[in-house]
């Protein structure tokens, strides 16, 4: 994905998705990429310039907890019954379009449901993990799990 933007503007100007699989692979798609690219530099009157390589969303941030972009534990409150429920959730964006899944902590257990979020966190992005471990839970979750008579470890 190529995403420009004009210096002072958090909006991108131009953006392109550039798919391995219609292009033929990860260097045509990446070439096609780079030529776009170049040329919107120029079709744009665009000086000065520099290009990052990584996506901010692949680079570890501080506020994330779970040791994986994209993956954190969410909550969700039945109307009906009441009822919390904990699991964790997986983001990505394919193709423009944000996808979203989440695995129940309560069905698959703490450390299995944060597994299947990462695995589908890697098969969508091809990111790389910053760790092997489940993260230790927070508080929140310690409490959901007490209430709920849930063994997470």
């Amino acid at each position: 994905m190529v995403r420009i933007y004009k210096k002072g503007n958090r909006k991108p100007l131009v953006v392109k998705s550039f798919s391995d699989e219609k292009l033929g692979g990860k260097e045509q798609a990446l070439l096609a990429a780079i030529h776009w690219r170049d040329a919107q530099i120029k079709i744009n009157g665009i000086i000065d310039h520099r290009f990052v390589e990584a996506p901010a969303a692949h680079n570890f941030n501080a506020r994330n907890t779970s040791g994986v972009t994209g993956v954190s534990v969410d909550y969700k409150i039945d109307v009906q019954s009441g009822v919390t429920h904990a699991y964790w959730l997986a983001k990505v964006v394919v193709a423009g379009k944000p996808k979203t899944r989440c695995w129940s902590i309560r069905r698959h257990g703490y450390k299995k449901a944060w597994e299947l979020a990462v695995a589908f966190r890697i098969k969508m992005t091809n990111q790389f993990l910053t760790t092997q471990e489940s993260p230790k839970p927070n508080q929140k979750l310690l409490r959901w799990a007490a209430e709920n008579q849930i063994q997470l470890e």
